[in-house]
């Protein structure tokens, strides 16, 4: 904007100093021009910092399964190799509502490649204030094969976060609560008492997790970069994660006195919970750049897991996001 404030002005004392000749009646008419000219320029430059409404096409890649905005969530994916592209689309609006909708695609082991889930996304974000950041987004999965590797296990995810803009270091804190269900099949081809079987179970995992996050970090941001109109802005966060869960397990097989004698032993759980403790530090790294109705947005999660585990400690979570905004 300040490259029309300039020749505005210039154009505005220009006006001043040429009325100053003429008759009373003509130098009245310049000023009235001259005051509407900076009034419609006070009314641009105004405007241009109100929130608007707009449609985002997105194509992104990435091995992110779990959750559009819950990292830690996204660290405890086991299938952090498969690469995953996430085509969606929204409709954000100036009060901070906004819908949007996506499908991901994936190349599965057994079936090839594919669509494995969509996603549906109602959100609000806190426009307009320069204090803090709130925002609040329920996301629904809709799985295709429960029983895939490649499928999410939470159907429903809710996620808020808050943070104060004023500091140099923003604190920040998110909550979120996710449930859903996968599923394992096992047949095995056997024999017992010499008598040839075959045993089936099909176990259903029913999943409910409890996260807080507490944050840490700053946004840099910088205008006119490669040209004119264009923007980069860089947000790197640290991350404590918290969190809790509980896994309830339900198995449908042949093979029932097998099944009880195994639980009775205690080789077979019927539920699986992890108390609410320190579970992860995190660095996240989000960046944006932005060329008129373009967008590009990379970003990396990398979380190391704090209590002892024969698991793999330090995961990371990729993606890489093209938009354009209509």
């Amino acid at each position: 904007m300040q490259n029309f404030l300039l020749p505005a002005l210039l154009s505005l004392f220009i006006s001043l100093n040429v009325s100053a000749q003429q008759p009373a009646a003509e130098k009245e008419k310049a000023l009235k021009d001259s005051a509407a000219i900076m009034q419609d320029l006070l009314n641009l430059l105004d405007s241009s910092d109100e929130p608007s409404s707009y449609a985002l096409v997105t194509l992104g890649i990435g091995n992110r399964l779990f959750s559009l905005h819950n990292n830690q969530l996204n660290a405890q994916q086991s299938t952090s190799a498969t690469i995953v592209y996430n085509p969606s689309i929204g409709y954000f609006h100036k009060s901070g509502f906004s819908l949007s909708g996506g499908a991901y695609l994936l190349n599965d082991a057994e079936k090839g490649f594919g669509i494995t889930q969509y996603s549906l996304t109602p959100a609000f974000d806190l426009q307009g204030s320069d204090k803090f950041n709130f925002g609040v987004s329920y996301t629904r999965y809709f799985v295709k094969d429960e029983f895939s590797a490649y499928s999410s296990p939470v159907q429903n995810d809710l996620y808020t976060s808050f943070s104060y803009k004023k500091p140099w270091i923003e604190p920040g804190i998110a909550l979120g609560y996710s449930t859903g269900e996968y599923k394992q099949s096992i047949i095995k081809d056997t024999t017992i008492n010499n008598i040839h079987r075959v045993i089936y179970d099909s176990a259903t995992f029913s999943i409910k997790s409890f996260s807080a996050m507490l944050s840490a970090g700053h946004r840099f941001d910088w205008q006119n970069v490669f040209k004119k109109a264009d923007g980069f802005e860089l947000s790197p966060s640290l991350l404590l994660n918290f969190g809790s869960s509980t896994t309830n397990i339900a198995h449908k097989t042949n093979a029932s006195n097998l099944l009880k004698l195994l639980t009775k032993k205690g080789k077979l759980r019927r539920q699986l919970s992890e108390k609410f403790e320190a579970q992860s530090l995190g660095l996240n790294i989000d960046c944006s750049y932005t060329v008129g109705n373009l967008s590009i947005n990379p970003q990396m999660y990398f979380d190391y897991y704090l209590p002892s585990s024969t698991d793999q400690k330090f995961t990371q979570v990729f993606t890489l996001s093209l938009g354009y905004s209509f």
